[in-house]
């Protein structure tokens, strides 16, 4: 029998997990607007979070979800694998693994983009909670953050981890439509709060960029089915907003899947003004860039300064 606990309850335990049984999603793209099947399959331990691209045949269909393949895009996370093969659109997909205290997946798509779904990431948190977790024999790596890490991508916006023996992610966003105006989250992350506090929240778009994007070639699957519009002080959705500032809570889910491109879950205090996806990239690839910045720690051993594992070990096993 699989070693199984509560879905509410692995984000805290010491040891790696994967999902009991395969989990199918589907739907259509946000910037592709293809339809997109998805299967998460279980996986042992250390194989980390792979993609693997149904409509391309052969080992070169395969990219790892890691700092290391992320290129810095501004509307999605992006990954692309050393023959060029990328899959994008990703972050609501990590944030449920991170969230759920999911480490270990085989994710197949016959797409370059994840379906977007509802713009949420409750519909995977509902179909990995049907699914079920179990823990494997192996004990969870850390990366403990040990000194400030900071950047900018442009004036406002700027990015910066410091040390913390828990994550703890906070984000102030800014924008002209008073309806969103000016909001701030302060996040916790432990067993629950991504369920309670973030994975409602909807990606949003001011109706102003929606025709920019498209005549860009972007946001070609976007509807009111998928992202919480504005326009002019007004929300166009019916119904309105799922919950109170649901704007920067998504933000917020968008920084902590970005977080788990660093391969496993993070030790730090995250700060962030005016928050995207090519700011997040930025600041994960900076914290890996010096091996002083971080430790890597096994479940259950404080950190000591003794005992940590290297960036190219976990490497090695992400690519068995």
């Amino acid at each position: 029998m699989p070693n199984t606990l509560p879905n509410d309850e692995f984000v805290e335990q010491p040891f790696q997990t994967t999902v009991c049984e395969n989990v199918f999603l589907e739907g259509i793209g946000l910037h592709s607007g293809r339809f997109v099947r998805m299967l998460i399959r279980p996986a042992p331990a250390n194989c980390g979070i792979k993609f693997h691209r149904k409509d391309i045949s052969g080992q070169l269909s395969t990219v790892i979800a890691h700092a290391s393949y992320a290129e810095q895009a501004r509307l999605c996370t992006r990954i692309v694998n050393s023959e060029g093969i990328t899959l994008e659109t990703i972050e609501h997909l990590m944030a449920t693994f991170v969230g759920m205290g999911l480490d270990n997946a085989v994710i197949e798509t016959d797409a370059s983009e994840a379906p977007i779904l509802d713009g949420s990431s409750q519909p995977i948190l509902d179909a990995i909670t049907n699914a079920g977790l179990e823990a494997l024999p192996a004990k969870r790596k850390f990366m403990v953050v040990t000194k400030p890490v900071e950047v900018q991508l442009e004036p406002g916006a700027w990015a910066r981890l410091d040390p913390s023996d828990h994550l703890q992610i906070n984000v102030k966003i800014e924008f002209d439509d008073h309806v969103i105006g000016k909001q701030a989250y302060s996040y916790k992350h432990k067993d629950g709060s991504f369920a309670a506090e973030l994975a409602n929240a909807r990606t949003f778009c001011q109706l102003r960029d929606v025709e920019l994007m498209q005549n860009a070639g972007l946001a070609l699957g976007g509807s009111l089915n998928n992202a919480i519009v504005v326009d002019d002080g007004k929300i166009l959705n019916e119904g309105g907003l799922r919950v109170e500032r649901e704007f920067v809570r998504h933000k917020v889910l968008d920084c902590l899947g970005d977080l788990f491109l660093i391969g496993m879950p993070v030790k730090a205090k995250m700060t962030v003004e005016r928050p995207g996806h090519a700011l997040n990239t930025k600041l994960v690839q900076a914290l890996l860039s010096d091996s002083t910045n971080y430790k890597v720690v096994e479940a259950g051993n404080e950190y000591d300064g003794t005992g940590s594992f290297t960036i190219p070990e976990l490497a090695a096993a992400a690519m068995a």
